[in-house]
C-alpha cells in the first residue's frame, strides 16, 4: 500500500484565490452587511461592536498546546502531530438524519456517496448522512449567483467570503433563504455546541446580516497572499533572500536566464503595494480620506512593477496573463511568484515525492526606502456556512451538531476523521506521526467536511520539511506590520458605483505595468475613477466615520 502526502487544501487564505483571482478582485472588497436589507446600491455599514448580543459567548477549547505561539494575531504553530488525539465530541451528534451540502471544490471530483468509503467513515462518526454537491471552485461565483437567483439551496451551503461580496442582493436573499441562527447560537445558547463557541468572536460578527446571526464562520489567517520564492534554487546560486525592493530587483537581474528557460519573476503587484506602504483602501489623516489609488506609495509600487516588466524579468506567459504560474514556479522556470499562502504546502504536496530537496519559502516582509511595510489583513472570516430555511427545529439542532463536530481543531480525533479518514484505510501515520494518504485515501478523501465548518487557524503541516518553523517565523514577523484601518470593526457594503469604478482602473494598471500604456495613463485613469464613483465612495466612507464617531 503506497502512501501519498495529504491532498492539498484550496481556500481563499490558503490558496483558494491564488494570485490570479486575488488580482482580479478589488483589494478593498469588504464583507457585506446591511442594517436595512440592502438593495439600493447606496452602500451601508454596521459596527461590529454593536453585535455582541448576537454572537456566541466565547468558550475556549483546551486542546493541544502549540509548539510556537503566534504573535500579533498570527496563527499558532505545531511542529508535530500529537501521539494521542483528544476526543472532543463524546457521542455522535447526529440522529440518523440525511442532509445535502454544497461547497466549492478545487481539483477532481471524488467518488460520490455510496461509492466512497471516506464518506461512509465520517458519516458513521457523525451519526448522520451528509451528501455533497461539489461545485468547481474556479467558476463558483457563476454557480452561486444562479443558486441565489433560483432560490434553490442545499441544506448546508458554503459561500467563500469573496463570493458573498460579489453576489448582488445577497443581504436581502440571506434572510429569505437561510435560517436565523441567533436563537440557537447567540450568547450562552452556544454552550450546547462548544467547538463552535471556541471560534473567534470577530469571525462570528462577520456572519451577522440584517441584525441576525445567519452563518457559521471560518476564522481566517491574517493574510491571504504573498510572494513565494524557490529557496532551494536561490541557495544553489549562492544568493540570500532580498531585504528591500532594490535588492529584489538586483537578484532578479542576476537569476534571470531566458536562454535556459528561467525567468526571475511572476507577477507580484499586490504584495508590492504593501512593501511600498500603500493602504489597503483608505487612509484617514487630518479629517481627510485618501484612497490607495491617490497615494504616492501606491504609484511607487506600480512604477516598480513597470520597471520589473520593462527589464524582461517576468516570464512571457505571465506577461500575457497566462494562468500557469504555479506550474512555472514548481518547475523552477520562475523563482519568485505571488500566490495564496497555501500554495506553499500545495507545492510541497505535489513536488516532494519526486524531488525531496525541493524547498519553498515566503519572501521576507520588508519596506521601501527604510520605511516599514503596510501589511493588508483580510476579513476575520474567510467563508460562511448557511443552513437552509425551513428545517424542523430538531433538524437544525442536528445540523449544528454536525457543524460542531467539523469545527474540532487540530489535535482532536474528530479533526483526523474529517480531514484524513480512517487510520490504516485512508491514511497512515509516518515516522513523525503525520498523516500520509494511502492510495485509497488519495482517491476518496476530500475537503467537503472541512469546508462546512471553521476552526481556529493553525500552522500544522509538520509532514513537510521546515514548513512549520519557517511559516510561523514569517507570520510572527509580518503580523506586526498590519495597517491601522480607520474602519476596523465596521463591515461595509460598498456603494455600487464606487465598487464598479475600480474595474476600469485596475485594468488600466495591468496595461501600464505590462508596458501597453505609459505611466501618464494612471493620472487619466484616477481622474475617471474619481468621476465615476471614487469621490462618491469617499463621501460615503466619511459619513461612516462620522456616524461611528471616528472623524
Amino acid at each position: 500500500m503506497s502512501l501519498h502526502p495529504p491532498r492539498p487544501t484550496r481556500r481563499r487564505f490558503l490558496g483558494l484565490a491564488g494570485a490570479g483571482t486575488l488580482a482580479a478582485l478589488s483589494p478593498a472588497v469588504l464583507a457585506s452587511c446591511s442594517s436595512d436589507g440592502g438593495g439600493t446600491g447606496g452602500g451601508s455599514a454596521s459596527e461590529a461592536g454593536s453585535l455582541d448580543s448576537l454572537i456566541p459567548t466565547h468558550i475556549p477549547f483546551e486542546g493541544v498546546v502549540p509548539d510556537i505561539e503566534g504573535l500579533h494575531g498570527a496563527p499558532d504553530g505545531f511542529t508535530s502531530y500529537p501521539t494521542d488525539f483528544i476526543q472532543a465530541v463524546q457521542e455522535p451528534p447526529g440522529r440518523g438524519g440525511s442532509y445535502t451540502a454544497m461547497t466549492p471544490l478545487w481539483g477532481p471530483l471524488p467518488p460520490g456517496l455510496g461509492n466512497n468509503s471516506f464518506f461512509d467513515h465520517v458519516n458513521e462518526r457523525l451519526g448522520a448522512t451528509v451528501e455533497f454537491n461539489f461545485q468547481d471552485g474556479n467558476t463558483v461565483i457563476d454557480k452561486m449567483n444562479a443558486i441565489i437567483a433560483g432560490r434553490d439551496v442545499a441544506d448546508l451551503t458554503m459561500f467563500p467570503d469573496w463570493v458573498i461580496n460579489l453576489i448582488p442582493q445577497f443581504n436581502r436573499a440571506v434572510g429569505e433563504l437561510f435560517e436565523d441562527l441567533t436563537p440557537h447560537l447567540a450568547g450562552d445558547a452556544a454552550a450546547a455546541y462548544p467547538l463552535l463557541a471556541n471560534l473567534d468572536g470577530d469571525a462570528w460578527r462577520w456572519n451577522v446580516f440584517n441584525e441576525r446571526l445567519q452563518g457559521v464562520p471560518w476564522p481566517a489567517e491574517p493574510f491571504g497572499n504573498w510572494v513565494l520564492y524557490r529557496r532551494d534554487l536561490l541557495e544553489e546560486l549562492g544568493l540570500e533572500a532580498p531585504t528591500d525592493p532594490d535588492d529584489l530587483f538586483a537578484i532578479g537581474e542576476e537569476i534571470n536566464d531566458p536562454d535556459n528557460d528561467r525567468w526571475a519573476f511572476g507577477d507580484f503587484n499586490l504584495s508590492m503595494r504593501q512593501i511600498f506602504g500603500a493602504p489597503k483602501q483608505w487612509r484617514y489623516r487630518n479629517g481627510e480620506l485618501i484612497h490607495m489609488f491617490e497615494t504616492d506609495e501606491w504609484r511607487a509600487s506600480v512604477e516598480f512593477m513597470r520597471k520589473v516588466f520593462d527589464a524582461g524579468l517576468v516570464h512571457p506567459d505571465i506577461v500575457a496573463k497566462g494562468d500557469n504560474a504555479k506550474e512555472l514556479f514548481n518547475s523552477g522556470r520562475i523563482l519568485f511568484n505571488q500566490d495564496g499562502i497555501g500554495a506553499w504546502h500545495e507545492s510541497y504536496g505535489q513536488m516532494l515525492g519526486d524531488d525531496p530537496d525541493f524547498r519553498v519559502d515566503l519572501m521576507p516582509v520588508f519596506g521601501a526606502g527604510g520605511s516599514d511595510p503596510v501589511m493588508h489583513r483580510g476579513d476575520p472570516s474567510a467563508q460562511s456556512v448557511f443552513v437552509r430555511k425551513g428545517l424542523e427545529p430538531e433538524q437544525i439542532e442536528e445540523v449544528l451538531g454536525i457543524l460542531n463536530f467539523c469545527a474540532a481543531p487540530f489535535g482532536t480525533r474528530e479533526y483526523m476523521d474529517y480531514r484524513y479518514g480512517a487510520e490504516g484505510v485512508h491514511h497512515e501515520l509516518d515516522d513523525n506521526g503525520a498523516p500520509q494518504l494511502t492510495d485509497l485515501g488519495a482517491g476518496e478523501v476530500n475537503d467537503g467536511y472541512y469546508f462546512i465548518s471553521g476552526r481556529p487557524p493553525a500552522i500544522t503541516e509538520s509532514q513537510y520539511p521546515d514548513f512549520v518553523p519557517w511559516k510561523t517565523a514569517w507570520y510572527n514577523h509580518a503580523a506586526q506590520f498590519s495597517e491601522e484601518d480607520p474602519f476596523a470593526g465596521i463591515r461595509i457594503q460598498r456603494p455600487e458605483r464606487f465598487a464598479g469604478a475600480e474595474t476600469p482602473l485596475t485594468d488600466k494598471v495591468e496595461d501600464v505595468i505590462r508596458g501597453r500604456e505609459d505611466l501618464d495613463a494612471l493620472d487619466r485613469a484616477i481622474a475617471d475613477w474619481r468621476r465615476d464613483g471614487g469621490d462618491e465612495g469617499r463621501d460615503f466612507y466619511l459619513g461612516v466615520l462620522q456616524e461611528h464617531g471616528r472623524d
